[in-house]
């Protein structure tokens, strides 16, 4: 099993649902970074369940960096943070324990592992392994801003409905918008519809999925390496391993084959002794580089595995059919909750490029 993602600053995750904590180290941070534990809080708030649309299942997320930080700063050494696991029900999965949940992993890990994984409330493939990569990503957010490059993600739609278009003219008050939001939206009746659809979702004993959209403010150009490393692999590998994130696509994405090369070029112009481009139908990245404009990409997540109404499976256990319908508390839709892990990843992948293009040092000069 491998946990650690990232060359010169990684993250390494630990834990299972509903094992007694969760966990993340990051290795590689340099010494005297600011470490803002209201930050770390409100960033975790932003994941937590809220309301009718999200899960019963409400954790504090009362986090303890146990090492790497001295006095409100890194010290250089791995950060490693705690959360406790409280609000657990396991029970909910004692009677389903061999019955694979339709969009789950229960039967690869059970293929992969041979019956030793923790198979309470998806163990560790459970989305409760964000929290940590929150926590963590909270570090690399605060530290960037402190270098003038901000994060931002919306719900570009949920259920088909969709919301306004970030507008060019004022990025950043998109962004520092977004990210003061439980429920992140640019257009407020969009998003109230949108909630309309996750309830009626909700009341049909089903769930729905969406698009995030996410925009990368102030990141200089030639951050990035060609082929294997380059802004778009590595931020892709970061995306996937969100759960439920099934696609991911830069700038104009799937809408460029549609195109003829004068349409799909971005024009280039001199402006304030800076190159720009005129349009930005590739997302800030040329080559797998950044060129300076906004880097913008989004993530497709899937309607949330876990309904409640009955599917067809098989037991793996005895190897026969089998029908299941689901207890326990589960989201029906994940993708107001997913944006803040979003913008955690991007974080953590930015501030890997940063400290191989500059060296980690760069953070704090």
């Amino acid at each position: 099993m491998k946990n650690t993602f990232g060359n010169n600053v990684s993250i390494t995750l630990f834990g299972e649902s509903h094992g007694e904590m969760i966990g993340a180290v990051i290795d590689g941070l340099a010494p005297g970074i600011k470490v803002d534990e209201d930050f770390i809080r409100h960033q975790l708030s932003l994941r937590r369940p809220s309301g009718s649309i999200s899960t019963a299942r409400v954790e504090k997320d009362e986090f303890n960096i146990v090492s790497g930080v001295f006095e409100g700063y890194t010290t250089g050494a791995p950060v490693c943070i705690l959360i406790p696991n409280e609000n657990t029900k396991s029970k909910d999965y004692s009677r389903t324990k061999d019955l694979a949940r339709p969009g789950h992993a229960d039967y690869t890990a059970e293929c992969k592992y041979h019956g030793f994984q923790d198979y309470r409330g998806g163990g560790h493939f459970s989305g409760r392994l964000t929290a940590p990569i929150v926590a963590a990503g909270a570090i690399a957010i605060d530290a960037l801003k402190n270098k003038g490059i901000y994060i931002g993600t919306h719900l570009k739609s949920v259920a088909g409905v969709s919301d306004r278009e970030f507008n060019e003219r004022d990025l950043l008050g998109d962004i520092e918008s977004l990210n003061e939001k439980l429920f992140a939206v640019l257009d407020e009746n969009m998003g109230e519809e949108m909630q309309s659809k996750i309830k009626e979702a909700k009341s049909e004993l089903d769930s729905v999925g969406g698009v995030l959209e996410t925009v990368v403010l102030g990141l200089n150009a030639g951050v990035g390496e060609p082929w294997f490393d380059s802004i778009e692999s590595l931020l892709s590998h970061a995306m996937f391993s969100i759960p439920a994130v099934k696609g991911v696509e830069f700038g104009d994405g799937f809408k460029l084959p549609l195109m003829r090369g004068s349409e799909a070029n971005d024009e280039m112009r001199m402006a304030d002794g800076k190159t720009v481009t005129l349009t930005n139908h590739n997302g800030g990245i040329n080559g797998g580089i950044s060129n300076g404009m906004p880097i913008v990409f989004r993530c497709a997540v899937k309607p949330t595995s876990s309904i409640y109404k009955e599917q067809n499976t098989v037991d793996f256990k005895k190897g026969e059919d089998a029908t299941i319908a689901l207890e326990g508390r589960h989201d029906p839709c994940i993708v107001h909750r997913a944006r803040v892990v979003v913008d955690s990843m991007t974080a953590l992948t930015l501030v890997d490029l940063l400290s191989t293009r500059y060296g980690t040092d760069w953070l704090v000069k």
